[in-house]
């Protein structure tokens, strides 16, 4: 139950106004979820991370930023799992936009900020839930 313990502590986080602790906390369960749905393949952390979020993704195309176009899961895992992880943090040039719905702003001069909605919060923990090896965990009691 330990996929199921993250999103459940994640959940708590989210909550109480705790999004970089929330955030960080579904990532990790994501990353469980991709080495679980595939635990044969040779990919390493990363690509299992963006493969499995790439199947949930259908139809999000990518999006610019730091001058170049990247996949939402790419994203997802190199500017918050590893900054979150590696740095403690998330970079100075990106920021939550408090909203529920799925959105996700890649800003242009001045600032160059790339803003990422709440949603994409409750996009990664329905990944974790609805993921056919984690139905044990998140059936029903």
């Amino acid at each position: 139950m330990s996929i199921r313990n993250r999103i459940e502590d994640a959940l708590l986080l989210y909550k109480n106004g705790r999004y970089e602790g929330a955030f960080l906390t579904a990532l990790v369960a994501v990353a469980a979820t991709a080495k679980c749905e595939n635990p044969d393949q040779k990919m390493g952390d990363r690509e299992s991370f963006e493969a499995f979020l790439d199947k949930k993704r259908r139809g999000v195309l990518k999006v610019e930023f730091c001058g170049e176009l990247h996949t939402i899961p790419h994203i997802l895992y190199k500017w918050f799992r590893c900054e979150l992880v590696h740095e403690g943090g998330l970079p100075v040039d990106v920021e939550f936009i408090e909203s529920e719905e799925l959105s996700l702003r890649a800003g242009g001069a001045p600032a160059y900020v790339l803003k990422i909605s709440h949603g994409w919060f409750h996009w990664l923990v329905d990944a974790v839930v609805e993921a056919p090896c984690n139905k044990d965990e998140f059936a029903k009691q």
